[in-house]
């Protein structure tokens, strides 16, 4: 699994820039830089957060990328070591900062 940090702070999953999610979805199939992606389970809110099986966020994360021409996608899977899931403007409200052509 990956490292996350999750600037995204409006999202109802982080916690101390750590994701409460057991995993997430980078989206942005045809991406060509980290604009074009976001995380595809972003949600406004802070009522609460869903933590993972552990129970508390622990910065490891599950993610499946959908971006194709990303260097760390491995198949549909981040095999990069960590990225960093950063607030932004447009679809999706986030990027994936750590976003780099193949």
């Amino acid at each position: 699994m990956t490292q996350l940090d999750c600037r995204a702070t409006e999202c109802r999953y982080n916690e101390d820039k750590m994701c409460c999610r057991a995993g997430i979805t980078v989206e942005g199939k045809s991406a060509k830089k980290s604009d074009d992606t976001y995380c595809g389970n972003y949600e406004v809110g802070k009522d609460g957060c869903a933590c993972n099986r552990a129970g508390e966020p622990d910065g490891v994360t599950e993610i499946t990328c959908d971006a194709v021409h990303c260097r760390y996608n491995a198949s549909g899977k981040c095999d990069a070591g960590s990225i960093d899931i950063a607030n932004s403007v447009g679809v999706g409200q986030t990027k994936c900062a750590s976003f780099a052509m193949a």
